[in-house]
């Protein structure tokens, strides 16, 4: 088993502590789903880019999964709010008065 090294044990606690700030700040303020969707992607793919550059062979093991959330929370953020923006279909027909 590697030897983790005292700084690498601060990086990690420093950026865990930074993501759940920055989770506390995203979830403060009410946004759309889509623009919290594609915020929350970005804030993991931060993460993970963060556990990468850490060095722990544990936590490297974790990056590309998380940067493949973060993606997926990106793209649905996206796809959301283009669905949003849309109109439907219902709301468009005229009712006609006879």
């Amino acid at each position: 088993m590697p030897h983790v090294q005292p700084e690498q044990v601060a990086l990690y606690v420093v950026f865990t502590l930074a993501f759940l700030f920055f989770v506390w700040l995203l979830n403060r303020w009410p946004r759309p789903l889509g623009t919290n969707l594609v915020l929350w992607g970005i804030l993991v793919v931060i993460l993970s880019c963060g556990y990468g550059l850490i060095g722990v062979p544990s936590l490297m093991i974790v990056t590309p999964a998380l940067t493949k959330v973060g993606f997926l929370l990106v793209l649905g953020g996206l796809g959301w709010s283009l669905l949003a923006s849309c109109p439907s279909s219902s709301a468009t027909k005229e009712t006609s008065h006879v």
